[in-house]
């Protein structure tokens, strides 16, 4: 099964401009831990083009920014997963 996700880190604040970047990943044939390590590369450079204009935001930023990609593209990722193997079991 060809897998491949995008991580959108999307950062909308009163002092920034809002922004949006992504960075789509290949998953496919990964385990788990090698997914994760790709979905957190893709996020980190998704979220440096979203805050490259302000280093003020980049270091307040970055972290929860990184952390909700993560989360948003992970929960994509179980929720997509589930699906597969709902039609699987029932044949739709």
């Amino acid at each position: 099964m060809f897998r491949t996700i995008a991580v959108v880190a999307a950062l909308a604040s009163f002092a920034l401009p809002a922004g949006a970047a992504s960075v789509k990943v290949n998953i496919a044939g990964l385990d788990a831990k090698a997914a994760h390590v790709q979905i957190v590369r893709a996020a980190r450079t998704a979220c440096n083009a979203v805050l490259q204009d302000s280093a003020v935001a980049r270091y307040y930023e970055m972290t929860p920014c990184i952390d909700d990609a993560v989360a948003v593209a992970e929960g994509k990722v179980a929720a997509n997963d589930h699906h597969f193997a709902a039609v699987q079991s029932t044949g739709r």
